[in-house]
């Protein structure tokens, strides 16, 4: 769960967002193809960073993950 505090200078002055994003990967095989995703990002107002959390990471994880499967599955039905 996100803090809600900036891990640049502490401000608790965070706003989060959703943005599109693509993560390049590669299957075991090593065919590369890319997922579409929506992450959660924080962008402080104090300092103006702008971060991924843990959900960030999560996400991508489960994406990736999905792929994978999705994938294999295709290529069984083949």
């Amino acid at each position: 769960m996100h803090t809600n505090q900036c891990p640049n200078c502490g401000s608790s002055n965070v706003v989060p967002r959703t943005v599109n994003d693509r993560l390049r990967a590669a299957d075991p095989r090593g065919y590369t193809f890319e997922v579409a995703l929506q992450l959660s990002v924080w962008r402080c107002r104090a300092c103006k960073l702008c971060w991924q959390g843990q959900e960030a990471v999560a996400a991508k994880e489960a994406a990736y993950q999905n792929a994978l499967v999705k994938r294999s599955l295709s290529q069984i039905a083949v």
